[in-house]
């Protein structure tokens, strides 16, 4: 399995609900992909972003995408990312009120 590219995309979609909350809340987003950044600035509007734990999918943001960099998780770690991206995609979809 390429579970490196999976981890990517969970990295991805963690990064653009994080950044969907913050636009909701009318903030200007940094050109960043640093997870904990994002959900330090989520935490300035509602406490639940700080408890939760990026683990290290920050890894996932840009050297993920290069074959050189020797990224190979196991299935576990590529299932604990994909939980964390389930996780905030459900913590953003039930504080944005549409």
């Amino acid at each position: 399995m390429i579970l490196d590219n999976a981890c990517f995309h969970c990295q991805q979609a963690v990064e653009k609900y994080l950044k969907a909350f913050l636009i909701y809340h009318g903030i200007d987003i940094e050109k960043t992909h640093n997870i904990v950044f994002l959900l330090n600035q989520c935490a300035n509007f509602d406490p639940a972003f700080s408890t939760i734990d990026p683990l290290n999918i920050n890894a996932y943001a840009v050297q993920g995408r290069y074959p050189d960099t020797n990224l190979m998780p196991e299935k576990e770690e590529a299932e604990s990312y994909y939980q964390l991206a389930q996780q905030i995609k459900s913590l953003v979809n039930d504080k944005i009120n549409l």
